[in-house]
């Protein structure tokens, strides 16, 4: 695996704990000390109350991820924007990924309106 490939798979990873609703593999990941599950939450009910956001459609985190690689190579910011029934949003999940001891970690940075 690449490290597009890496980072790609680690944004989709995160959008699917959070439309799910499942944190565990973020806490797991140790991805939520910038940012809590409560905070995620209250975000997603404050942005659209009446809909939850789903995947996005296949390739789209691939074509739409603006990545930014750190000058230092220790990694690189990723924002993504979310994706609802009525397409693409503009409530952006970014995130902070970084290779540690040979493997890509992540925490995510904030849930915003960009």
């Amino acid at each position: 695996m690449s490290g597009m490939e890496g980072i790609y798979r680690i944004c989709e990873s995160a959008i699917r704990c959070i439309i799910s609703g499942d944190y565990a593999f973020l806490e797991e990941q140790n991805a939520l000390t910038r940012v809590s599950k409560t905070d995620i939450k209250r975000v997603l009910a404050e942005y659209n109350p009446s809909e939850a956001p789903i995947m996005p459609p296949d390739g789209y985190v691939e074509k739409a991820a603006y990545i930014i690689q750190y000058r230092d190579g220790s990694g690189c910011c990723v924002d993504i924007d979310l994706w609802y029934p009525t397409g693409r949003s503009d409530l952006t999940l970014q995130l902070d990924i970084r290779k540690r001891d040979g493997k890509l970690c992540f925490i995510v940075d904030d849930l915003h309106v960009l």
